[in-house]
């Protein structure tokens, strides 16, 4: 399925954009493994993101339950995981929040950002661990 026109929608808005409730997710470019989640409502606001299992192949968390209900996941082949991209005058500085997971269900379109409680992840963890 093709995702870079489809619009995602975020009942509850992201933390920090809580008054957006749709974004689209747009191809940066076929070299990179990531995308731009663009909101709707205001073409100003984007975020970079990207699969946190490409940078974090042990990335692992339980997704509860009231999340799957909310957002009517059915199974594994619904979910889509990324997470927000900082990236500051150095790309090499770059980090990636896998504190809070951006969650979507790829079947109905919704979508929410994830607070993880109870663990070790860091909403800035180095994009580059060389």
């Amino acid at each position: 399925m093709n995702t870079e026109q489809l619009t995602y929608q975020f009942e509850q808005g992201i933390p920090g954009f809580e008054h957006l409730n749709d974004f689209v997710f747009e191809e940066v470019g076929n070299e990179l493994p990531m995308k731009l989640m663009k909101a709707s409502e205001d073409e100003t606001i984007s975020l970079l993101v990207a699969s946190p299992f490409l940078f974090y192949p042990d990335y692992e968390w339980e997704l509860p339950e009231t999340v799957k209900q909310e957002l009517s996941i059915n199974g594994e082949e619904d979910v889509e995981v990324w997470s927000v991209i900082t990236i500051s005058t150095d790309f090499a500085n770059a980090t990636i929040n896998l504190l809070a997971p951006i969650i979507l269900n790829k079947r109905t379109l919704a979508g929410k950002q994830l607070i993880l409680h109870d663990n070790t992840y860091s909403s800035r963890a180095p994009l580059n661990r060389t």
